[in-house]
This record gives structure tokens, sequence and C-alpha cells, in this order.
């Protein structure tokens, strides 16, 4: 059944008489999720059969984490938006690139050393999006020369595993650094690419880890631990860099 993008808004009430708005959505999934949103908003994800006391007691056990992430979220000023201009810095695989322009008759993004250099048409310019659009394109195929690198790097590593090698794709999520299915099918975040490769390694290996225990249960974690036994660390520099740089 294919998942509401909206859901319904419920309301969850806390021993301490604090009431709590969070939008609710229900498919056909296996874990229950919860997720803080930068604005301080929370989103619930459930099962379809799933009753709303199990829900409210798995809130009840993450309240104070939920508190302590909206009140970090707002208590901070969220950064800036990525803005692409001339001299403007930005993050690619861990490292900052200076922008370079150039007019030009054709619209291509190619990297020389610590600069990306863009030749751009004025009317692809004046776009609105043109600028951002030429660059992802570029990030889009550094994405797919990338990627599969490190993914085999990691498939390699976990070989006593005997995992099949699983297919990849990269799209733009807004909530996830990856995913896997059980059919073997692991997708990666595009904004990946502007992290370090350590980084990218902790998400790839996370999602092979579900190609054998599909949950975030303690085996997982205890297998994630045995092929990365640094992930925490990778973890936190992910998540520092992604909240500092990009309000991700």
């Amino acid at each position: 059944m294919p998942e509401s993008r909206q859901g319904e808004w419920k309301e969850y009430r806390h021993d301490s008489g604090a009431i709590l708005p969070f939008r609710f959505i229900r498919s056909a999934r296996k874990n229950l999720t919860l997720y803080v949103n930068r604005d301080g908003s929370v989103l619930v994800r459930a099962p379809l059969r799933m009753a709303l006391a199990h829900i409210f007691l798995f809130m009840h056990e993450r309240w104070e984490w939920m508190q302590l992430q909206r009140a970090r979220f707002l208590d901070e000023p969220a950064p800036a938006k990525v803005v692409y201009e001339e001299g403007g810095l930005f993050m690619h695989l861990g490292v900052m690139l200076t922008l370079r322009l150039h007019d030009a008759t054709h619209n291509l993004a190619q990297r020389h050393g610590d600069e990306l250099h863009v030749a751009i048409t004025p009317e692809r310019l004046a776009e609105p999006d043109g600028l951002a659009g030429v660059i992802e394109l570029w990030q889009r195929r550094e994405a797919r020369r990338v990627f599969p690198l490190r993914l085999a790097f990691a498939h390699e590593a976990m070989k006593d595993l005997h995992l099949p090698f699983p297919e990849l794709k990269v799209r733009k999520m807004r909530t996830r650094w990856g995913s896997c299915t059980r059919s073997g099918v692991v997708t990666l975040n595009l904004e990946l690419i502007r992290m370090p490769p350590e980084c990218i390694d902790y998400v790839i290996t996370h999602e092979l880890c579900h190609l054998i225990e599909f949950n975030h249960s303690e085996r997982f974690y205890k297998l994630q631990e045995r092929y990365m036994p640094e992930w925490k660390a990778r973890k936190h520099e992910l998540e520092e860099l992604a909240r500092r740089h990009y309000c991700l």
C-alpha cells in the first residue's frame, strides 16, 4: 500500500502534562520510526495495524531524546541555504571547493584541484536555479563515479557474509542518508557526495548490514560494530557536517 505523503495530525500527552502534536503516517512497513525535523515538528511512521497504545509507549520511552532534539534545532539558527556564486565555497567529498564561473555557449562543470569551474550560458545563469542545476548534474556524475567504488570496497570488506552485490540507486532524500530493501537495492542520498569518503562508507556499511538484519536490533548494531568499530564517530561527523553546513 503506498504511503500517504501528508498523513494526519495527532497529539501525544506526556505524564508531565505536556502535549506534543505530531504528524502520523501509517504504511505497509515493518518498523515504527520517529523523526524530529529541523523546525521542531515530529513525524511518526508506523505499520498499518500497530496499536496507538504501543506507539504512545514508544514516544514515552523516547520523550527526553525528542525534547533534546527539538530544543537543539529550535535554539540553534539554521545554517544558510547553499548559495552558489563566483568565488563561493561549498563542500565536495569533504573538501571545500571554490566556485569559478565562466560565460559560455554551453553548460558544463569540471573540477580542477580545489576549484570547480562552471561554464554556463547567460540564459541558464539567469534562471532561478540555473547554476545550481548545472552543479547538481556534475554532482550526480560524481556520485555515479564514487558511490559504486565505495560500495564495492565495503562489500569486499564484508565478503565473509556472502552478500549478493546490491543494485545501487542515487536520489535526493529528505530524511535519510540511505535505505535498503529486502530485495537488495541500496539507495544513497545524493547529498552524501558532499561528505568525506569515511562518512559515505559508514552509510553504505550500515545499509549492507540491513541485508542481514532488516531492523535496528541489538544484533544489527553488533554486526555494524563488527565491520566498522568506529561507526559512532563517523555517524557523528556526518551529522555535524550536515547540520553545520547544509541544514540536513
